[in-house]
């Protein structure tokens, strides 16, 4: 055997390794990809029935609790208007009698 039938012979061996070696990285990327395509639309999912879940607490908790809250507030800012009312009158009917 020659050098340059070793030498083609060397390569083959390498080209048909090299040809080995690129589709099994590629079998393992496509395996890669599809397992990584899986977890996003997993991901996706999750991030969907958070936003629903959050949107259904927002609309039937929240909501109502701004209500209420908006309502209190409101009141006690009108039971002080109706206390200072009568503290001033209280105080003017004090200050006339003595």
């Amino acid at each position: 055997m020659s050098l340059a039938e070793l030498r083609d012979l060397f390569i083959v061996i390498f080209s048909l390794v090299a040809i080995g070696a690129t589709l099994l990285l590629s079998i393992l990327l496509l395996l890669l990809f599809l397992r990584v395509r899986s977890i996003l639309n997993s991901g996706r999912e999750t991030v969907r029935n958070v936003r629903d879940i959050s949107s259904l607490v927002s609309g039937n908790i929240v909501k109502p609790l701004v209500g209420i809250a908006s309502f209190l507030q409101g009141l006690r800012q009108a039971l002080e208007i109706i206390s200072g009312v009568v503290r001033r009158k209280e105080g003017k009917r004090s200050g006339r009698e003595e």
